[in-house]
């Protein structure tokens, strides 16, 4: 999934010949990050909240570009999720700028934005049930569970897995039907081993 879906658009930005102080003003004053950029509108650096104390010990009347280096540190809009994810984690950094293909910036990526792509994917905004399901680590398992569903005429909202152990794999599954009856009657003829069943509203 595309970080573009889920970008904070509205973002505020400093040139990098601005001040110190100004940063620090215009970082109180907005309550979010501030994105440096060059004389030519492309990105320079990203300054957040946390970066507040930092400027602090700077003269005040120093220029930004005295103290920034460029980042390396930013995302195309058209990257993943997932390279979102990773790049956060190795850098350390809780939002991270969103540049197009000549590197002018177009928005900010941050953790409120991971969490809404995530409720999104887990498509915990619709309507349904939810099924915990255990099933071996091997090429075509998975698929034969979504044949099951498919054969009783049930949507697939969203998928994830993950490794559990040496042989197994975790699979949560968002079917499109409220009936948690059903749904573990259908697992149960199949033997298909299931952690948990649960119905869940939209926007849950």
């Amino acid at each position: 999934m595309y970080i573009k879906l889920w970008q904070n658009t509205h973002f505020a930005k400093i040139d990098y010949y601005e001040t110190v102080q100004e940063a620090i003003n215009k970082l109180i004053s907005i309550g979010d990050s501030l994105v440096v950029i060059r004389r030519d509108g492309t990105l320079y650096n990203l300054l957040s909240q946390m970066d507040i104390e930092f400027l602090k010990t700077y003269e005040p009347n120093r220029k930004l570009i005295e103290i920034l280096d460029p980042t390396d540190s930013f995302l195309f809009d058209d990257d993943l999720v997932e390279d979102a994810l990773v790049i956060m984690l190795e850098n350390r950094v809780k939002v991270l700028p969103v540049v197009d293909s000549e590197l002018f910036p177009v928005g900010t990526f941050g953790f409120f934005e991971l969490l809404k792509a995530f409720k999104t994917i887990s498509a915990m905004d619709e309507a349904g049930t939810r099924a915990i399901i255990k099933i071996k680590d091997e090429p075509g398992e998975l698929n034969k569970v979504l044949a099951v569903f498919a054969r009783e005429k049930i949507n697939v909202l969203s998928l994830m897995t993950a490794k559990i152990s040496e042989n197994k794999r975790m699979v949560s599954l968002k079917l499109g039907i409220k009936d948690i009856n059903k749904i573990s009657e259908i697992l149960e003829d199949q033997e298909i081993e299931y952690e948990g069943i649960y119905e869940e509203d939209k926007g849950m």
